[in-house]
Parts: C-alpha cells; sequence; structure tokens
C-alpha cells in the first residue's frame, strides 16, 4: 500500500486568500452576457486532466484580465466491479489564477496555475439534507462517516492508491493560445497545452501532458425587452497516462457545452448551463468508465466597466462520474 503525503505550508493558502479579497475590490470580465462559466468535473479522478476552460477572446480596448477562480466540489461513491474498487470521499478545493493577453489582432494568450486541496470537507451534513428533502439518491452517502477523506483505488493487484489525510498542492498548468473569428468575433478557437507541475501524489495533477482544441460560439438576443446571449462549445482532448492513478486512461476525449444568460438588470444577470464529457478511463467502474453530465445555475454582478463576479452552482445530472455538487466563485478584472 502506498501513502502519499506532503505538506505545503498554510501560509500559501493565506496568501491566496488575501489576494482573492484584494481582488475582490479591483476586479471584473470581458462581456458576462456571453461568457460561460468555467465548469470542470473536479471528482479527483477526472479533475487531474487538462480540460479546457471556456474562454472568450479580448478585445483592443480590454487587451488583458487577471481572474481567481475557487471551487469547492463535494462527493462520495464507494464501488467495485471485477477486480476493480474504488472509493472517491471527500471535498476537493481549487483555487486558480488565469491571465489572458492579447497579443495581437484578435489572438489571445493565455495562463492557469490552480493550487488544489484534497480534505474531509464541511458540506456532508448540508448534501445529505438536501438529498433528504428532495427525495435525491445520495449513493449511500449517508451510511458513511461524515467530513472524512478517503481516496483509494485498486485494479486487483492491491491497494494501488490511498490517501486518507488532507494536504494542499499545485496543479498542473495549463497554456492556450486562441483566435477570434468571424463578423463579430462570435467564434473562438483555442489550442491549450496541460503541463505536469502538479503534485500527482495529491491528484492534484496527473503527471502527464495533455493537449486540447476547442471550437466556441456565442451570440446575442433579447428576451421580454432585456439583453441576452447564448453559448456552446466543443473540445478534443488528447491525454497523457496519468503516473499515479494506474487505472487504463482513454487517449482521446469529446468534451461539449451549451449554455445561455439574461440579463433583467443594468448590471445583474444570470446563466444557465449544461456540460459533458465522455469517459475518461477504460473501466467496467462507471464511475471512471462512464460520461458524466453535470449542470451549472448561477450568475454575475458587474460591478462596473472591467470587474465582475461570477457565483455558480454545479449538480451532477448523472450520479456517477461528477461531483455530487461544487460551489464555485469567479472574480475577473479587464485591464
Amino acid at each position: 500500500m502506498k501513502l502519499f503525503h506532503k505538506t505545503l505550508p498554510r501560509a500559501l493558502f493565506s496568501r491566496i486568500a488575501g489576494v482573492v479579497l484584494c481582488t475582490l475590490a479591483v476586479t471584473a470580465s470581458a462581456d458576462p452576457l456571453t461568457e460561460p462559466f468555467r465548469a470542470r468535473n473536479l471528482s479527483p479522478p477526472m479533475a487531474i486532466f487538462g480540460v479546457p476552460s471556456w474562454d472568450t477572446g479580448l478585445g483592443a480596448e480590454m487587451p488583458s484580465r487577471l481572474a481567481l477562480s475557487w471551487e469547492m466540489a463535494s462527493y462520495f461513491r464507494f464501488v467495485n466491479a471485477d477486480s476493480e474498487q474504488l472509493i472517491v470521499d471527500g471535498e476537493t478545493w481549487r483555487a486558480s489564477l488565469i491571465y489572458q493577453r492579447l497579443v495581437a489582432e484578435s489572438w489571445t494568450i493565455g495562463a492557469e496555475l490552480p493550487m488544489i486541496r484534497q480534505s474531509g470537507g464541511v458540506l456532508d451534513d448540508v448534501i445529505d439534507a438536501w438529498h433528504s428533502t428532495f427525495d435525491l439518491p445520495d449513493g449511500k452517502r449517508n451510511r458513511r462517516p461524515e467530513d472524512e477523506l478517503q481516496l483509494f483505488y485498486t485494479d486487483g493487484t492491491g491497494p494501488v492508491y490511498f490517501r486518507s489525510q488532507p494536504d494542499n498542492g499545485l496543479g498542473d498548468l495549463q497554456l492556450s493560445a486562441a483566435r477570434s473569428f468571424g463578423a463579430q468575433d462570435e467564434w473562438l478557437f483555442k489550442l491549450t497545452l496541460k503541463l505536469p507541475t502538479g503534485d500527482d501524489a495529491l491528484l492534484a495533477g496527473s503527471g502527464a501532458t495533455d493537449l486540447g482544441a476547442t471550437l466556441l460560439r456565442t451570440g446575442t438576443a433579447t428576451w421580454r425587452s432585456h439583453a441576452a446571449g447564448w453559448f456552446w462549445g466543443g473540445s478534443l482532448l488528447r491525454i497523457g497516462q496519468p503516473e499515479t492513478l494506474p487505472a487504463q486512461a482513454r487517449e482521446w476525449v469529446a468534451v461539449g457545452m451549451v449554455g445561455a444568460s439574461w440579463q433583467p438588470f443594468p448590471r445583474l444577470g444570470f446563466k444557465a448551463q449544461l456540460d459533458l464529457h465522455t469517459a475518461f478511463y477504460d473501466s467496467r467502474l462507471e464511475e471512471l468508465g462512464d460520461a458524466a453530465m453535470q449542470a451549472t445555475v448561477g450568475g454575475w454582478w458587474a460591478v462596473d466597466e472591467r470587474r465582475t463576479l461570477t457565483v455558480a452552482v454545479i449538480e451532477d445530472l448523472i450520479v456517477r462520474a461528477a461531483p455530487d455538487i461544487t460551489l464555485q466563485v469567479n472574480f475577473a478584472w479587464s485591464l
């Protein structure tokens, strides 16, 4: 049995929290009406891969953008099939620093560096109450101790991954280059490269390089005399074999998204979005070898022309390969 445990000074998290608070006073997004949520599947076996985010391009009037994104995902699955067994019980916290810059007409480059915390979490009581109130399936969550961390996988040869101690670590760096095109730059094509800079023993990264290609389409409309927006996109991802989690990863993964927004107030709007992806692994376990679908609902507040705060809740629609719930807060500052 292998127990992976590395420590990162708590001061690093304190510094990030301080940056978030400072950014709240000075933050925003390019066009929140047509900007999709940065939704991801944060189930630990899937979160290690370099799934591209749904970014829009920048314009000459605001040629750069700095953003901080904070996510907290709660999950529980305890399953086995044939010789495989998987336990994912806990929470993943992800704090990401994102920077984008216009480098030529219609061309934008970007970088995203996350920090990951795996822990037992604090949401178990809330999720149990939610499932009970609306008679939703809980995957036997209420039969396990609350607020504990258990990440375990075996392929039948013995325990090959195990973690029960909370820890922090840097994630994989993702670089991107995108070009907007069309009469009103309503199309965007983006290439991404995820580098193995993260702590793969913490499942903060995969230990391998991933390549992605994304096509995004956005547009605006009017609904009930107010501005509305819509967006859809697709990505094709070529992933490397994970170093720590030995389940056999597939070479190619497809990702899709569709969503819409509505702005009934001058600085306040709402969004809804569906995200899905094909399986990341060749596995008999549905949690690894099946597709996943998530629904995101939330809204944004435009502090001014340059600063925007976005808040969202992400719920799994297929109760297997994605977290039960993910909370997301994003601050963006266009420069």
